[in-house]
């Protein structure tokens, strides 16, 4: 466990060198354009932390642009950049599991990537809607389902980017690959009007309109949306994920 702690702080150190913090301004202020809450000072304190709720569920799924760009720079610098250099090969030299070594690189994007768009997300909910920031923090479980549906875009689209990143060992493949891998869904249903709804961002807005019915029907009766709009695309990103870590453990070649 120490040896997997000191691979996690090796690679967060590198991939401190591209300007994070320059990325999480960046998406602050794209948040900052957004309405905050203007109801009226007689609605009930629920009311108005669901209604500030529902408006940054639907944010999420619009910021799943700038989610995949920022897993597909760390991916690609964290991964496959170091795979091209040489620098993994140096590491495996050492007394380094390859287990270790794999789950400290997908760790560091997956932890870098949430930890800029939960900064952002909820920097921006508290500054927008200051006046009412004491009921925000009065409902954590609302506040829990906007960060579920981070983690979950999030992490599809890191075990992408991960897996593109550690089959491809190029930075440029990487990069380009990875980008138009998760961007073709969404892209598809902008143009085409072809919706997946078995990938983000869809799957991610279907999860989000499920949080915000108040219908016990809709729930109850529903539950094959729900489940395609959320086991589906873990399945899919774990499988990728694990083709990746198999491949990196077991085929990888450091000669």
């Amino acid at each position: 466990m120490s040896r997997f702690r000191h691979l996690l702080g090796w690679d967060f150190r590198n991939l401190l060198r591209f300007p994070m913090l320059e990325l999480l301004v960046g998406i602050a202020v794209y948040l900052s354009v957004l309405t905050g809450y203007g109801g009226g000072p007689s609605e009930s304190p629920y009311s108005i932390v669901r209604h500030i709720v529902w408006h940054f569920q639907s944010e999420v799924v619009s910021l799943y642009v700038p989610t995949l760009f920022a897993a597909v720079v760390f991916a690609s610098v964290g991964v496959a950049r170091e795979i091209e250099a040489g620098y993994v090969k140096v590491v495996l030299s050492n007394p380094v599991r390859r287990r270790d070594l794999f789950l400290a690189k997908f760790a560091g994007c997956f932890l870098s990537t949430l930890g800029i768009l939960t900064c952002a997300v909820f920097a921006t909910m508290f500054l927008q809607n200051w006046s009412v920031s004491k009921y925000i923090v009065s409902f954590p479980a609302m506040i829990l389902e906007v960060f579920v549906l981070l983690v979950l875009q999030t992490f599809f689209v890191c075990c992408v980017a991960t897996a593109v990143a550690v089959f491809s060992k190029n930075t440029a493949i990487s990069f380009i690959g990875s980008f138009g891998i998760l961007y073709l869904p969404d892209y598809m249903s902008r143009l085409a009007g072809v919706k997946i709804p078995f990938v983000p961002p869809e799957s991610t807005e279907l999860f989000s309109l499920y949080l915000k019915s108040d219908l016990v029907f809709w729930r109850q009766y529903d539950l094959t949306t729900l489940l395609g709009a959320t086991v589906v695309p873990v399945l899919i990103a774990v499988s990728l994920l694990l083709m990746a870590f198999m491949y990196f453990t077991r085929r990888y070649d450091v000669v």
